[in-house]
């Protein structure tokens, strides 16, 4: 692997620990920044970075060229409701992409852009890469083990958040005595906790899972402190996660949160 890679760096500090991890392993991170999504202090953890619009695939390709980066890796997901804004502007490589798709899955979307790198002789890595401590074992991370009710609605909600990862409709589900109040479409995990407890209530739980054959070179499903905080706010009590295929960010300060509130949190 070269010791200059680039990072298309996308929304959340996941790009930022990734970024830090990289540096401390010897490696010169040249990030792709997009405007209104990554945060602006990925600059503190990079060699270079390079702003553009969600939409400016053709610079992005130029910039990555002309730069020799050879090996990129993608980390923090783009809100996918840009793609239905009426004043994104998109080059004409993005619209020839977009338009040659069957459908707007996020998979569909992902392989697409992965085989244009491809193209161009750019290989996309792991996006995991540097983060193998973030991606829990098996067992309880919390003091608080779930209840055998809250166990019941685990088991109940599992296979059915795996069937809609498999679908490609969303990677969360909330249930509650056996009933599912919520799943993860288009609006992200925190919406679906909020939509979930306004149904049901406090109590919920929160099942977060990974796609049946998940592309590590993708966007991994990703928990963090800012799920325990929505958590908090709505009075969910448990968060369920598939051991070592869900990246947990900040995951000591989460746990602590989660301690101090009562939450459980499982990876199984």
């Amino acid at each position: 692997m070269d010791k200059k890679i680039g990072l298309i760096a996308g929304r959340s500090r996941y790009p930022l620990i990734l970024a830090e991890k990289a540096k401390k392993e010897g490696f010169s991170i040249l990030a792709i920044g997009i405007k209104g999504e990554t945060l602006p202090e990925i600059e503190d953890y990079v060699s270079e970075i390079h702003w553009l619009e969600v939409g400016e695939w053709e610079k992005l390709l130029s910039i990555l060229k002309r730069a020799g980066i050879k090996e990129v890796i993608m980390a923090g997901g783009i809100r996918k409701t840009v793609l239905f804004k009426k004043d994104i502007h998109v080059d004409k490589a993005v619209l020839e992409i977009i338009n040659s798709l069957k459908d707007k899955k996020d998979m569909s979307i992902l392989n697409a852009f992965a085989q244009q790198l491809k193209k161009e002789g750019i290989e996309l890595l792991d996006s995991a890469l540097f983060l193998d401590d973030l991606l829990p074992s098996k067992g309880c991370l919390t003091q608080r083990l779930p209840t055998s009710s809250e166990w019941e609605d685990i088991k109940f909600g599992w296979d059915i958040a795996k069937e809609i990862a498999r679908l490609d409709i969303g990677m969360t589900v909330v249930v509650k005595d056996k009933a599912i109040l919520a799943i993860e479409a288009i609006e992200g995990t925190d919406e679906t906790i909020k939509r979930g407890a306004s149904l049901g209530g406090e109590g919920t739980v929160v099942i977060k899972v990974s796609r049946l054959e998940q592309d590590r070179r993708f966007d991994l499903p990703v928990v963090g402190l800012n799920t325990i905080k929505t958590m908090k706010e709505v009075k969910a009590k448990v968060l369920a996660i598939e051991a070592k295929q869900v990246l947990f960010i900040d995951m000591q300060e989460a746990i602590m949160e989660a301690n101090r509130e009562g939450i459980s949190i499982v990876a199984i």
